[in-house]
């Protein structure tokens, strides 16, 4: 074993270098260490290729491009800390991409049996996501290409819950195959369709149709549910007795996290549906695709029945998922039989079409900076009737009294052991950065609202009330998964977590959570799948590689309400005109 490990060090040692700026763990360096002693693989540029390769899904890319891998690194490491990009800069990136994955083809890595590396359409894959990537796409184009029933009484559908002419085709296109792919912003109605596909294929059927609702996070799924009951009430108060009994079955449908719908293993690893146990249901609809990871996604394709239906509801332009991949996006933006089954909500019910944060995120959205920068002009009505405002402020001190009054809410209730306010204040007020650390960061405005709640003389150091957390790691056992978030309350048994429900807060010994982070701020990407009535945007500047059209129409459509930017007006520009991507191959086999 020691002269195993002797064999090895030089080969990390190569690696010493990218380890010390911060782009590699010593993990990643070990890892490739090992494997390229077992191959006989010695060239520094094949071993930093596989580095990269592994360290890849950790940035939520599929695969690696040698042409681009520069740069987006240097974005990544922008993310998660300013300072560090300085460093990473100046290593010895190879400066020939070509001659680079001509020498990678030609490894060992790649070449022999069961070789930990797959190259394919140009770039370079960890051969497990590869074969995530290849899965994906033939059963996605099987489900694209396959025919299936159409709907029942969609008139009469379209009536009772009020459809517009896009919903309604966007109804009849998502039932015309066994794959329907649902898009749209914020307010577009997207669950409303998702109803009245439901409704319509319960009526088109001689038999009970089994269904089941999924979301990616506890609380998306929640207010999936929430959705689906405005639309049955509809049903039942029609005073049609087929409706009626639409109405009590899709009364019935509770959705769930992804991870429960599957039935993950004890630990998280696996899932006890796949391809010899399928999910006993005909329709699967999976809200807040865009959140989905393309092992995700593998998995519940795996888990599908022969011929059951998969409705894919999401937001194409938001960021993709904070892990691997952006399947929504990329099979929204695919050609061919999947391009068939995509439809777009275009029109917003959130915001009226006149509002400033409906005009404003519709520009993001078409990437016209000239428009954005227009309204970003335009003077602020403050009594506008419907009630939404987009302010930019070029200093933090004109939100302050903002924040200050929202957290001062959840820390009294949560006090007071009042866990129902609590929980519902969380949503009231969120400031959303593109950074982890630095000035613009997460770190820096939880510290600075955390000194503001000092300052009222509250308590500020371990579990205390009002303290927002949010959970990191998935914890079947307990129902809690990456992404769900709660608030520290008093209670007679000590402080406890409360989780929203559909009833009372759950809550949770903060001894029992395995993974947690402050979130009084939060990154835009952690944002994802959340609302909240006002979110005050801390942008990053105008030169930024995170200042992207992605993150802007993320960030600006998490609001109910209100935006407050922080930043200034180029940075926007700047941000429009830039757009992020995934190294994915997925569209290409997709079309």
């Amino acid at each position: 074993m020691t002269a195993y490990l002797d064999r090895r060090r030089p080969l990390v040692d190569q690696l010493a270098p990218w380890v010390s700026a911060g782009v590699l763990t010593e993990s990643d360096a070990m890892v490739v260490g090992s494997c390229a002693e077992l191959a006989g693989e010695t060239d520094a540029r094949v071993l930093l290729a596989m580095a990269l390769a592994v360290r890849a899904p950790r940035s939520g890319h599929v695969a690696l491009d040698l042409a681009s891998v520069r740069e987006q690194v240097l974005a990544e490491m922008e993310h998660l800390d300013p300072d560090a990009v300085s460093a990473a800069q100046f290593l010895e990136w190879p400066d020939d991409p070509d001659g680079w994955l001509a020498a990678v083809m030609a490894s060992p890595l790649v070449t022999a049996p069961g070789a930990p590396l797959v190259v394919d359409l140009g770039l370079t894959y960890l051969r497990r996501f590869h074969d995530h990537e290849v899965s994906v796409a033939a059963r996605i184009r099987e489900l694209a290409s396959g025919s299936a029933s159409g709907a029942g009484r969609l008139d009469d559908v379209a009536r009772v819950l009020e459809l517009d002419d896009g919903q309604r085709a966007a109804v009849e296109r998502c039932v015309s195959g066994r794959l329907g792919v649902l898009t749209g912003g914020p307010g577009t109605g997207k669950t409303r369709t998702v109803a009245a596909l439901l409704a319509a294929l319960l009526a088109a059927s001689q038999r009970d149709v089994r269904i089941a609702l999924a979301a990616p996070t506890g609380k998306a799924a929640a207010r999936m549910a929430e959705s689906i009951d405005a639309s049955v009430a509809l049903f039942t108060s029609s005073g049609d007795d087929e409706f009626e009994r639409i109405g009590a079955a899709l009364a019935e449908l509770r959705p769930s996290t992804i991870h429960r719908l599957l039935g993950v293993q004890g630990g998280g690893v696996g899932f006890r549906h796949g391809h010899d146990r399928p999910l006993a249901h005909d329709v699967v609809v999976i809200d807040e695709a865009s959140m989905m990871s393309l092992p995700l996604m593998d998995a519940v394709l795996r888990a599908l029945e022969p011929q059951a239906r998969l409705i894919l509801v999401g937001d194409a332009g938001q960021l993709a998922s904070v892990d691997a991949g952006s399947v929504l996006g990329d099979v929204a933006g695919a050609g061919g039989a999947v391009a068939d089954r995509v439809a777009e909500l275009r029109e917003s019910r959130r915001f009226p079409s006149t509002s400033r944060i409906g005009r404003f995120a519709e520009a993001i959205r078409a990437g016209d900076g000239s428009q954005a920068r227009h309204i970003l002009d335009e003077p602020v009505d403050g009594a506008q009737s419907d009630g939404v405002v987009l302010r930019r402020v070029d200093t933090a001190r004109l939100v302050a009294s903002d924040i200050d009054a929202q957290v001062a809410v959840i820390v009294e209730a949560a006090r007071d052991g009042d866990a129902a306010s609590a929980v519902a204040a969380l949503d009231a007020l969120r400031v959303l950065c593109a950074h982890r650390r630095g000035r613009a960061g997460v770190s820096f405005w939880n510290r600075a609202i955390e000194s503001r709640i000092a300052a009222l003389g509250r308590v500020t150091s371990g579990m205390y009330p009002g303290r927002p957390l949010m959970v990191t790691k998935n914890d079947p056992a307990r129902r809690l998964f990456n992404g769900d978030v709660g608030v520290v309350v008093r209670t007679d048994d000590g402080p406890r977590v409360a989780f929203a429900t559909d009833s009372s807060p759950r809550l949770i010994a903060p001894s029992h959570l395995e993974g947690t982070e402050t979130v009084h701020a939060m990154t835009i990407h952690k944002s994802q799948g959340s609302e909240f009535d006002h979110v005050v945007v801390v942008l990053p500047s105008a030169d930024s590689r995170l200042a992207t059209r992605e993150l802007l129409y993320t960030a600006v459509t998490r609001a109910r309400r209100q935006v407050t930017l922080i930043g200034d007006a180029a940075t926007v520009e700047a941000a429009i005109a830039r757009t992020s991507s995934r190294t994915s191959g997925l569209r290409q086999r997709l079309s």
